[in-house]
């Protein structure tokens, strides 16, 4: 018999808000965080995107932890760090000092799946800079002894097993923009399969770098926004791309449902089915049509009548319009359709961590019967698209995230009742 799983912490740390109280304040507020891009940036090339998310400051030395032990991570591993920590707090375990770092009570053997789409670059650029420059020149960067362990994608994972004492299994799970989601639902599996009994898991990415050359890389597939005010407005027909988020986490604390009873954890929500699958079709292209996600849909839901989606919503032209067909293909016409929003019309589109900030805002949205609007003006037809924050009883929300290669992923969550 497959277990239940329900979600008792969450640590959100992004532009718009550190920890919970703060993100959601933004979200369900409709407050944005967006600059324009630094004139650095343009030494070399023009930019047609002039707005990021800033990613968010961390100072791991705050929180106790050595200077000598944050000076070996990269940006997402310091940024994680917070999350879990946050997240741990958030489902009432107590993160207490340990014989190296930190320890968290009966969780010694708690494993880790994160999710990450690139990773952080900065300390890789400025080695291959230093390993190039005449050794001579006194202004040439230094070649970072670190930069191997900094630059291993796998490292977020690592740390979280190493300054938390945790000794379960431990791993990074790479699938784009669907990375976080994929973390999520491979967690939920390993509880529902009896594999453990407490999970930490989630998504992180920072794509920021001093030069700008990352967004570049964006800007070049005409992938980003090109809004005078930033604005990507998903499912909007004014639309013209993402607006990319140089930094954001979120780690979720997942338990099987006995076990968190057992100890009168707070529960957000309960995740009630996962499924990923392919597209097989382009390397950076949806399948047109989306006959591959309706079906991945058609077998997450199974029937059950949703009454929130929190979809992928990038912003981009082709994606949305092939994303507004699978929804109108899957749920009818807008009269039948659940409440659709896309948060990164107002986070900007973190990567990997995008699917892992998207299944919090779906507990969330779901514990407090509430859904954020969305920032959109001229919105395409025939879909259920709030403009404005609006109260809603949730018992069934699906999230949903596509990423580049053609990977898939849809998480189900179900209202918690007690006396279930």
């Amino acid at each position: 018999m497959k277990r239940r799983v329900v979600i008792t912490g969450l640590g959100p740390a992004t532009a718009l808000g550190i920890g919970k109280k703060d993100f959601f304040a933004s979200i369900f507020g409709l407050k944005t965080c967006i600059t324009e891009i630094p004139k650095s940036y343009e030494e070399n090339y023009s930019f047609k995107s002039r707005y990021l998310v800033p990613k968010p400051k961390v100072s791991l030395t705050d929180l106790g932890l050595p200077k000598s032990v944050e000076g070996m991570m990269e940006e997402a591993s310091k940024l994680f760090v917070l999350c879990t920590k946050l997240a741990l707090e958030d489902a009432g375990l107590q993160v207490r000092p340990g014989e190296k770092y930190w320890q968290v009570e009966g969780l010694e053997e708690c494993p880790t799946i994160i999710g990450i789409g690139m990773s952080s670059l900065q300390t890789a650029f400025d080695s291959y800079t230093a390993h190039i420059a005449d050794s001579a020149n006194p202004d040439a960067p230094r070649f970072n002894r670190m930069v191997i362990p900094m630059l291993m994608t796998n490292s977020p994972a690592a740390w979280i097993s190493i300054l938390f004492a945790l000794k379960g299994f431990s791993y990074t799970l790479n699938a784009s923009c669907a990375s976080g989601s994929y973390a999520v639902g491979e967690a939920y599996r390993a509880i529902a399969q009896g594999r453990c009994n407490t999970i930490i898991t989630g998504g992180v990415e920072v794509l920021a770098e001093r030069t700008g050359a990352i967004m570049r890389g964006f800007d070049m597939m005409a992938a980003l926004t090109k809004a005078d005010d930033g604005r990507p407005q998903p499912f909007s027909q004014q639309r013209s791309g993402f607006l990319f988020n140089e930094g954001a986490g979120c780690a979720l604390i997942l338990e099987e449902l006995n076990k968190a009873r057992s100890r009168g954890a707070d529960i957000y929500a309960e995740i009630v089915g996962f499924e990923g699958g392919s597209d097989a079709y382009s390397i950076v292209q949806m399948e047109p049509g989306g006959m591959k996600i309706q079906g991945l849909l058609e077998k997450v839901c199974q029937g059950i009548r949703i009454d929130y989606f929190n979809a992928h919503g990038t912003g981009t032209a082709a994606n949305d319009a092939v994303e507004s067909e699978v929804i109108q293909g899957f749920f009818g016409d807008k009269i039948n359709q659940p409440y659709i929003n896309s948060t990164k019309g107002i986070l900007g589109h973190s990567i990997g961590a995008s699917g892992a900030l998207e299944a919090a805002v779906a507990a969330v949205s779901i514990k407090e019967s509430r859904i954020h609007g969305n920032l959109t003006a001229e919105p395409l037809a025939n879909l259920n698209l709030p403009l404005e924050t609006i109260s809603a009883p949730i018992k069934y929300a699906l999230s949903a995230s596509y990423g580049f290669g053609g990977h898939n992923a849809a998480l189900l969550f179900k209202r918690y009742e007690d006396n279930e």
